[in-house]
């Protein structure tokens, strides 16, 4: 679905959020050469039509303890509709899983489990996973060293 018609000011505008959302309205609205009052609108715009989701904090995941990071390739027995509705739904229900997508191809979902250390994740795929007589397979691909991990689109 697309967003709505984004201008250079709107683009130049969610770059710089992007960069430092904690930045001072004035200051926002200085370097982009507008008022204080329409750089509000358009964030307000920007946010109601659902561009901007959240104003959040990156979290270095290593830092905060999360020292295994694994991307797991997920098919399912029967890629029906109600078979991936209920599937997605058991996935966002899991802090573990911090991104669930999915594919086309052979594999259904391509999710990213991140948890503190490997017992963790061992007890989160049997739990999960190996115990769902809904899950054909699974593959997991464990992160050794992680050399990129942008969220900036370059807009």
């Amino acid at each position: 679905m697309p967003g709505p018609t984004l201008d250079a000011t709107d683009r130049r505008l969610l770059s710089l959020l992007q960069k430092n959302n904690r930045r001072r309205l004035r200051d926002l609205a200085e370097e982009l050469g507008i008022s204080a009052p329409t750089c509000m609108r358009r964030m307000r715009r920007l946010e109601s039509a659902g561009v901007i989701r959240a104003h959040a904090a990156l979290v270095d995941a290593a830092h905060a303890g999360y020292g295994v990071t694994a991307f797991v390739e997920v098919t399912l027995v029967n890629a029906s509709g109600a078979e991936m509705a209920a599937f997605e739904r058991r996935m966002l229900r899991c802090p573990e899983v911090v991104q669930c997508s999915e594919l086309a191809g052979d594999t259904d979902y391509l999710i990213t489990v991140r948890v503190r250390q490997m017992q963790e994740f061992s007890d989160f795929t049997r739990t999960r996973l190996g115990d769902d007589r809904r899950i054909r397979s699974y593959r997991s691909l464990l992160v050794l060293r992680q050399l990129k991990n942008e969220h900036e689109l370059a807009l």
